[in-house]
């Protein structure tokens, strides 16, 4: 029985967090560096460093935008799209990694970004376990 309900909920679950990856980057892609920085914050900052934090937020939304419509796509054949899933599963995986990287280099400024990386090594693997490898 849980296999049968897990594999009915799985394409749900899926649905839900590219729903939240293509609103997360569209809000990245809609407001760009003003997200994370004040304007106090962006008036301390060199214009040319704005400039550059500005693009990579807007092109790394757009990148996550694109991300949610694949996780969507693989969410409605996951029998078929099981591999394409694991692909996307790991490469939120190695961003969490990435992330880890940055914190232990730079620290943990924001609480947040402890929160993220926690989610992006957990709960791709949860997803894995409890749902995407009943369909292999």
């Amino acid at each position: 029985m849980f296999d049968s309900s897990a594999i009915q909920l799985t394409p749900i679950i899926l649905r839900g967090y590219s729903a939240f990856f293509i609103y997360l980057g569209a809000e990245h892609v809609v407001r760009g560096v003003k997200k994370y920085l004040s304007p106090d914050q962006r008036a301390k900052l060199p214009s040319d460093v704005i400039a550059l934090m500005d693009s990579q937020y807007r092109f790394l939304g757009g990148i996550f935008m694109g991300y949610g419509v694949a996780v969507a796509w693989t969410a409605s054949d996951i029998a078929e799209r099981h591999a394409t899933l694991n692909i996307l599963m790991a490469a939120m995986v190695m961003g969490g990694i990435a992330r880890g990287v940055s914190g232990a280099v730079f620290g943990w400024p924001i609480p947040w970004l402890r929160r993220a990386t926690g989610f992006e090594l957990i709960i791709p693997a949860l997803t894995y376990w409890f749902g995407v490898r009943t369909y292999v």
